[in-house]
């Protein structure tokens, strides 16, 4: 029963759009019922660009964490894991500049204490054959602080809820994954999504420069690409003086906004932005005045993450088609999710880009269905404009 609904309503959804005001009033729809469907968002942003269809779509939905105030469409938010792709783009532009190559030893970078204990596999010690490109794929095998569980089936995750007045330095992070968890693998042998590799990336950037990452991010990303609204959460200021207050953020069942202990996001998604910046650094990464379009298209990877999405270097591939043949011939997107449930993709068939934040643990498959049904809309309105 739940098959014939769901190829009626695709019957019906792709066969009624006439002109491109009523796709995106139809966007709109889908992202207000998205949000009203879920039991723990509590705001929620929308953004929504082409200049193939001449589409700047923006909607908001939800309250601040005071209840009283409505979100707005420029509304700050935490993009989580989006900021991976940040850090990618850091590394890729000292590799450009010749100070860093994919091959380079991490343990040369680093020093052989920063990297002691995070990759023994089976009692032998991988930590000299870690490479920048082992850390950018996932495929280090070193473990993941954020989301796997230690010895006593804890993870930082469950720290950000228990202590909510913890402040993370890059190394506490690290030291997490030292102390309670193993290698899963030798580098190369095995994908294996960790923040804690990103961390390590994050340190090369600083050990590099001589400079504090936020300050890294703020010269070469931020400033350049004029994202006023954009800064790393507890170790930097907007350039915008407003500040206006961060969209409401729920870990689970908890509203975690505003808590110390979200200083555990660093290199691998440590961001506030909004979806107008988002745009803006979008735009410039795939335009190649970050890093070279050549660059750029080396990022796009095989690896798989799970059904539907695979992982290149820090860039994200998402095919519908791959998750259910229930979702046949849409295109790919290209881009970041994070597990805010915030969502920064593009889609090179529909020249069309799709930033969401569903403010929610909770609410990432929901994201990537409404991400889903935007580009059955996005399809229509191109064919539109041929």
């Amino acid at each position: 029963m739940k098959l014939i609904y769901f190829w009626v309503c695709f019957f019906l959804i792709h066969c009624n759009i006439t002109s491109v005001k009523e796709g995106e009033a139809k966007i709109v729809e889908r992202f207000e019922k998205t949000f009203k469907s879920s039991k723990y968002s509590k705001a929620a942003t929308l953004l929504v660009h082409s200049d193939s269809i001449k589409i700047h779509l923006k909607s908001s939905a939800g309250f601040l964490e005071d209840q009283k105030s409505k979100v707005i469409p420029d509304q700050p938010f935490h993009t989580a894991s989006i900021g991976k792709l940040f850090t990618s783009v850091l590394i890729h532009q000292l590799i450009e500049s010749g100070k860093l190559s994919l091959n380079d030893s991490v343990q040369k970078i680093l020093g052989t204490d920063i990297l002691k204990n995070l990759f023994v596999y089976e009692g032998t010690d991988y930590s000299e054959k870690v490479t920048i490109s082992h850390l950018l794929a996932h495929t280090s095998g070193v473990d993941d602080y954020f989301d796997s569980v230690d010895k006593k089936n804890k993870s930082v995750i469950d720290e950000i809820t228990t202590n909510p007045d913890k402040f993370w330095t890059p190394i506490d992070l690290v030291n997490f994954t030292r102390t309670n968890q193993k290698a899963i693998a030798p580098p190369g042998a095995k994908f294996h999504y960790s923040d804690t590799g990103y961390i390590l990336l994050g340190m090369v950037i600083e050990k590099i420069t001589t400079k504090k990452l936020e300050v890294v991010l703020q010269e070469k990303i931020f400033t350049p690409l004029a994202m006023k609204n954009t800064y790393m959460y507890l170790r930097s200021e907007p350039s915008d003086k407003m500040k206006l207050p961060v969209s409401t953020m729920m870990l689970r069942d908890k509203n975690v906004t505003g808590f110390k202990s979200l200083s555990a996001d660093w290199a691998g998604g440590g961001l506030i932005s909004t979806t107008e910046d988002l745009l803006l650094f979008h735009k410039a990464l795939i335009n190649g005045k970050l890093i070279t379009k050549t660059t750029y298209l080396s990022l796009v990877g095989k690896n798989k993450f799970m059904d539907g999405i695979y992982y290149g270097q820090g860039l994200m591939t998402v095919r519908f088609g791959d998750m259910s043949f229930l979702m046949p011939n849409t295109p790919d997107l290209h881009g970041h999710s994070g597990l805010l449930s915030t969502l920064l993709f593009y889609s090179p068939d529909y020249d069309s880009h799709i930033i969401i934040n569903l403010g929610s643990t909770e609410d990432v498959g929901d994201s990537f269905e409404l991400m889903f049904w935007i580009m059955q809309d996005l399809k229509q309105m191109y064919n539109l404009k041929k």
